[in-house]
C-alpha cells in the first residue's frame, strides 16, 4: 500500500527533508494521521540514507574551503603564461624579420656577383694536399706491410686448399676472390 495520490509526492520531499512553511506544516498533519503515508516517508529515509553520503572529515572540508579560489588562481596563471608565450613568439618573429631586411639585399648581392677565376696559388694549395693525401698512403700501405702473412703453400698450414677452381655450383664464373692479407 503507498502514500496517498495527493500526498506522494510531499512524502519523498519530507524524507529528503525539502519541504518548507506551510507546506511542511500540512503534510505533518496529514502524516499523524495517515499510516500509509508513514510508512511512505519511512521507506523513503532508508533507500536515502542508503545513498547519503558520509559526513566529511576535518581534510576534506579544509580541502573545499579554497577550492574556487585556488582553481581561479592556476587558470589565471595558465592565462598569463598562454600570453607570455604569444608575445615571445611574436617579438621572435619580429627579430627574425627585421634581420632577414637588413641581411637580405647583402646575400643577394653575393649571388649576383661573379665569382673569382681560380688562381695559380689555389692551385698549388691543392697539389700540395694532394701530395700530403699520396704521404699518408703511402704511410699506411709501409705500415699495413710491415707484418705480412707467412706464405706456407697450399692451404697455409691448413688441411683445406683455399683456391677456387670455378667447379662450384654455388658460384658463377665471374666471382672474383680479390686480394686476401
Amino acid at each position: 500500500m503507498g502514500a496517498c495520490v495527493e500526498y506522494e509526492e510531499l512524502a519523498s520531499l519530507h524524507a529528503a527533508e525539502a519541504l518548507e512553511g506551510e507546506e511542511a506544516a500540512r503534510f505533518q498533519a496529514h502524516l499523524e494521521s495517515c499510516a500509509a503515508c508513514q510508512a511512505e516517508v519511512a521507506s523513503a529515509r532508508e533507500v536515502l540514507g542508503l545513498v547519503a553520503l558520509p559526513p566529511q572529515t576535518p581534510v576534506e572540508v579544509r580541502a573545499q574551503e579554497g577550492l574556487g579560489s585556488r582553481t581561479l588562481a592556476a587558470w589565471r596563471r595558465e592565462q598569463t603564461r598562454r600570453g607570455m608565450s604569444r608575445r615571445a613568439l611574436g617579438s621572435l618573429a619580429a627579430v627574425a624579420a627585421v634581420v632577414a631586411l637588413m641581411l637580405g639585399p647583402s646575400a643577394l648581392e653575393r649571388f649576383k656577383a661573379p665569382h673569382p677565376a681560380v688562381t695559380p696559388a689555389a692551385v698549388k694549395s691543392v697539389s700540395a694536399r694532394d701530395e700530403l693525401d699520396a704521404r699518408t698512403v703511402a704511410a699506411f700501405e709501409a705500415w699495413a706491410g710491415l707484418d705480412p702473412l707467412d706464405d706456407d703453400g697450399p692451404g697455409y698450414g691448413m688441411d683445406e686448399d683455399l683456391t677456387w677452381d670455378g667447379d662450384d655450383a654455388d658460384l658463377d664464373g665471374d666471382f672474383d676472390l680479390g686480394e686476401t692479407l
